[in-house]
């Protein structure tokens, strides 16, 4: 009879094996997944990364929700002294661009998340739900600008929260790429919303 360890044992290893699933992920991509390559990064047996994840599919789905959740609990931690909606809307932006953040890692597994979706459709309601909680948080902050008069009263939240987010996104994808400095996607992403938040919304 296999006897489970206690649940802060096991959130320990579960957490030391899901931060070396990640640290593989970035360094090797999603192909190069292998339970045991985890468990040598991670120190542990083969067999211990098989008792919490059966399969690499249950891991690396399990790496990427956990870095998703990682991400953003440091991304909600850098909006302490925003005192504004429009303030914490352009550092939860600006976020999504820089590399200097904490866990900005996450923005590489991200693309290999993506690249994976051709061959493993049971990913895209994650990747789907990150996307909606993102989109979901940027329309909740830009109308607390709206209420707290930093953002134009006349600005549709849910439509300027959609497009600011897919603005961020191709922008991160072109610093990815290495088309655009760093310097120039902020400037564009500032650019951005400035005519989101400022301008009335037209018909």
């Amino acid at each position: 009879m296999t006897v489970a360890p206690p649940i802060h044992a096991a959130n320990e290893r579960t957490t030391g094996i899901l931060e070396a699933a990640c640290r593989v992920i970035v360094r090797e991509g999603s192909h190069g997944l292998r339970m045991a390559g985890v468990a040598q990064e991670a120190g542990v047996s083969k067999a211990l990364v098989h008792y919490y994840f059966s399969t690499r599919q249950a891991l690396m789905h399990s790496a990427f929700g956990f870095s998703v959740k990682r991400w953003h609990a440091a991304v909600e931690a850098g909006l302490g002294g925003a005192g504004t909606g429009r303030a914490k809307v352009e550092r939860i932006l600006l976020a999504g661009v820089e590399s200097d953040l904490p866990f900005s890692e996450q923005k590489v597994l991200w693309n290999e998340v993506w690249s994976s979706l051709r061959s493993d459709e049971t990913l895209r309601p994650m990747v789907e739900s990150s996307y909606r909680a993102s989109i979901d948080r940027l329309v909740e902050l830009i109308e607390e600008g709206r209420s707290d008069g930093s953002i134009s009263a006349s600005v549709d939240a849910t439509a300027a929260g959609w497009r600011l987010e897919a603005v961020g996104d191709g922008l991160d994808s072109l610093l990815y790429l290495g088309l655009l400095e760093p310097e120039r996607v902020g400037e564009l992403l500032l650019s951005a919303i400035v005519r989101e938040l400022d301008e009335p919304e037209s018909d």
